[in-house]
C-alpha cells in the first residue's frame, strides 16, 4: 500500500503529553507516511519551528485528534490536516439518545468546514450494542442513518468493530462512503459477555470514582484521563485482544476490498495500538509500530 499508511501518535504515547517529537521522528523512521496527532502537542517548539519539522522528516499530518477550540481547529488547518474526530454522546441508549447525538454531531461537522476539516466520527465497541427501544438495529446503525452521508464521515476502528462481533467489510459496503479513514486495529476474540464491549473496564471507573473523591486529586490533565499503574495494568489485560495484525479474527483483504470500493476509496489506514505483549518486546510501542507499517505496506 502507498502513500495512505500512518500512525495515530496515541499508539506511541497513550495519554502522555511527554517525549512527542521523538515519537513523531520515530514513526517518520519506520516508514510511515504521516501521523494522526493528538492535539496540538508541538513538543514546545513553535508553530513554525513544528511546521519545519515535520516537513523536514518528509512526512504529513493526515488527521488530529482532540482539538479543543477554534485556535486548535486553525491549527489544524495551517497544518493541511483533512480530519478531525467528532465523539458522539456517552452512554447511549435509545433512538432518542442516537437522535441527539446525531444533530450534535452534524452541527460539529458543519463548523467544521470552516476550516476545511471533515469531521469523522470515531468508533470503539459500545457502539455496536443493540438500540434499547429499536432492537433490529444498533446504536452505530442510527448514527449512520440520522447523520448526512455528505457532511457526516465515520473513522472506523476495525479492531472495536471486530470486537464487538462485526464484519467490518460487511459493515463498510453496507454504508459504503461513510468510511474515508480507517483505525487499522487486530482482533483475535470477539466479546464474551457485554461488559466486555466497556471502553474503560467497569473496575478502572470504580477505581477511579474512589481516587477522586478528594478534590486535590487531579485524574482530568487537559481533557485527558490520568490512571494510576494499578488502573493501567487493568486496561492493558483488557485489551489484549489487540493481537499481531494478521493473526487475528479479521480479513484484511476483504476490509481492504471494501475501503478501496467506496465512491471515494479510503484516504488513510491509521494504524492504532491498544496492547503491547508479543514479539518479546513488551512496552516497546516502536517495536510495534515498526511491523504494523510493514503489514499496512504489504497489505
Amino acid at each position: 500500500m502507498e502513500s495512505k499508511v500512518y500512525s495515530q501518535v496515541y499508539s506511541i504515547l497513550k495519554t502522555s503529553r511527554e517525549g512527542v517529537l521523538d515519537a513523531i521522528k520515530g514513526l517518520a523512521e519506520v516508514g510511515f507516511d504521516g501521523i494522526e496527532a493528538m492535539g496540538t502537542n508541538t513538543g514546545e517548539l513553535s508553530k513554525a519551528d513544528f511546521h519545519k519539522f515535520i516537513d523536514d522528516l518528509g512526512i504529513k499530518i493526515i488527521s488530529f485528534h482532540s482539538l479543543r477550540d477554534d485556535d486548535d481547529r486553525e491549527f489544524a488547518q495551517e497544518f493541511g490536516a483533512q480530519f478531525t474526530d467528532v465523539r458522539p454522546l456517552d452512554h447511549l441508549v435509545t433512538m432518542e439518545d442516537c437522535k441527539k447525538s446525531a444533530e450534535m454531531m452534524t452541527q460539529a461537522c458543519e463548523h467544521l468546514r470552516k476550516f476545511g476539516l471533515t469531521g469523522i466520527v470515531h468508533n470503539h465497541a459500545s457502539e455496536f450494542r443493540k438500540v434499547a427501544d429499536d432492537p433490529e438495529h444498533t446504536l452505530y446503525d442510527l448514527l449512520l442513518n440520522y447523520t448526512d452521508p455528505d457532511l457526516v464521515k465515520f473513522e472506523l476502528d476495525v479492531g472495536w468493530a471486530a470486537r464487538a462481533g462485526v464484519n467490518v467489510g460487511d459493515l463498510i459496503r453496507k454504508y459504503s462512503g461513510r468510511f474515508p479513514v480507517l483505525h487499522v486495529k487486530e482482533c483475535d476474540a470477539v466479546a464474551a459477555c457485554d461488559d466486555d464491549l466497556d471502553h474503560f473496564p467497569k473496575k478502572v471507573m470504580e477505581m477511579m470514582k474512589v481516587e477522586t473523591a478528594s478534590a486535590d486529586n487531579k485524574k482530568i490533565v487537559k481533557g485527558a484521563p490520568v490512571f494510576s499503574p494499578a488502573q493501567i495494568e487493568i486496561l492493558c489485560n483488557s485489551r489484549s485482544w489487540n493481537a499481531e495484525l494478521g493473526k487475528g479474527i479479521i480479513d484484511w483483504q476483504d476490509v481492504k476490498a471494501a475501503a478501496e470500493g467506496q465512491p471515494s476509496g479510503c484516504a488513510a489506514y491509521i494504524s492504532e495500538r491498544e496492547f503491547f505483549g508479543f514479539y518479546g518486546h513488551e512496552g516497546d510501542p516502536m517495536e510495534f509500530a515498526k511491523r504494523d507499517c510493514a503489514f499496512l505496506r504489504a497489505l
